[in-house]
């Protein structure tokens, strides 16, 4: 063999002399060529994941009826499915189609919901490489369910004065611009309150740093106070004032519900904020990739990492805090939703982010559509809860406790 060649062994082919050079060029050409195929996997799993949402939303919206107990059998499903679609081609007219307008509503605020929850959660899992975090674990959930607790303790006196608990569209034209919003900007506020103070704690305890352990340890904690605070509310409504009821509203509120989001004025005042942050996180998602690789390696990089990881955290906690306004708590999709959309598109945000949109439009459809058929539509955190409980469980296991982001 002449000198400087190297004799490399290959599976399947006869020995080849290969320079080290060319050795390398072809070590990453193969190298390249991996990366391609995983690039192209990424965007397949978009395309299909989105492909999906839109045939489930068009199921839910066309088809899905749920009969009544006594008569589940195929006659009435399809019976009904007839009226259903019937109702859709009347709304299409113009007309009223028997109350039509309300199950588009609620259907595309469902998608518009499990987007920006799952998004959320992954914006915070790369914003402080923690695999556990998420809009409940950092306590933004329950900033929110502490503002509605102090709304519903200060502003109102009768449980009707609150939009969460309308049940009719007829109950919520009824009330002005500032009763419609003013419980909703009370949970918006606590949820962005929330999130300063935790990372504040974060910040302090890492002496200015992020770590996982302190990003989990003050969520638990901030969570933990909150959550008595609103328990010594309820019970204050519960035994204090035997005629007092307003403890429902917060009842409602922890349970999650789309069934008191039913007009297009609803529709249009979460969409108003939901997508333009939607749209941010896609084009933002490039510098999120910087910043998982360090704060030094971004800096060098040109990127302002206080800059962007604050705009990061805002974006994502003022979607969940819209959510959580309208819909109740709805717990653990920003948790679940990143840890599944990983195994598919990689780390990469660019794509991780649209994936996460939408598998969390997915999955809120399903947990909807199952909960509806089951009768417990009204309380989604019992199914979300126990998803999530599961796969927070399998992350400890997997993840090294929480504390890297993999």
């Amino acid at each position: 063999m002449a000198k400087g060649n190297l004799r490399v062994k290959r599976p399947g082919a006869n020995n080849i002399t290969l320079r080290p050079a060319e050795d390398d060029q072809l070590t990453r050409l193969k190298q390249e060529q991996v990366r391609r195929q995983k690039v192209q996997n990424a965007n397949m799993a978009v395309a299909v994941a989105f492909v999906l949402m839109l045939l489930l939303y068009a199921f839910s919206v066309l088809l899905f009826v749920v009969p009544a107990s006594t008569q589940r059998n195929l006659a009435v499903i399809l019976s009904m499915q007839q009226t259903k679609l019937q109702n859709f081609l009347s709304f299409l007219n113009g007309e009223n189609g028997n109350g039509y307008s309300i199950t588009l509503v609620r259907y595309t605020i469902i998608v518009l919901s499990g987007a920006a929850l799952a998004s959320a959660g992954c914006v915070f899992q790369g914003s402080f490489k923690n695999i556990i975090a998420s809009p409940s674990t950092m306590g933004v959930q329950a900033g929110a369910s502490l503002g509605n607790a102090l709304y519903t303790f200060f502003c109102i006196q009768l449980v009707t004065d609150t939009i969460i608990t309308q049940n009719t569209a007829e109950d919520v034209a009824a009330l002005s611009m500032w009763e419609l919003n003013k419980q909703q900007l009370f949970a918006i506020a606590g949820s962005l309150v929330a999130i300063w103070i935790v990372s504040g704690i974060a910040s302090l305890l890492g002496k200015g740093s992020f770590s996982g352990g302190n990003i989990l340890f003050a969520g638990i904690v901030f969570s933990s106070f909150t959550g008595a605070i609103v328990s010594i509310i309820e019970y204050y409504f519960m035994y204090v004032d035997e005629v007092d009821t307003r403890w429902r509203a917060l009842r409602v509120f922890g349970m999650g519900s789309f069934d008191r989001v039913m007009t297009w004025y609803h529709l249009i005042m979460m969409a108003v904020i939901l997508v333009p942050c939607l749209i941010a996180l896609v084009f933002i998602s490039p510098k999120l990739n910087v910043l998982v690789m360090g704060e030094d390696e971004a800096a060098t990089m040109g990127v302002n990492v206080r800059v962007y990881r604050t705009v990061l955290i805002t974006v994502g906690t003022l979607m969940a805090a819209v959510v959580y306004a309208f819909c109740g708590a709805i717990g653990f999709v920003g948790f679940i939703v990143p840890q599944i959309c990983r195994r598919f598109t990689g780390p990469d945000f660019r794509k991780l982010i649209p994936m996460c949109m939408c598998v969390g439009a997915i999955l809120l459809l399903l947990v909807y559509d199952v909960a509806f058929w089951f009768g417990y539509n009204s309380y989604l955190n019992l199914f979300v809860s126990v998803l999530g409980c599961g796969m927070m469980i399998y992350s400890l296991a997997r993840g090294k406790g929480g504390r890297s982001y993999g």
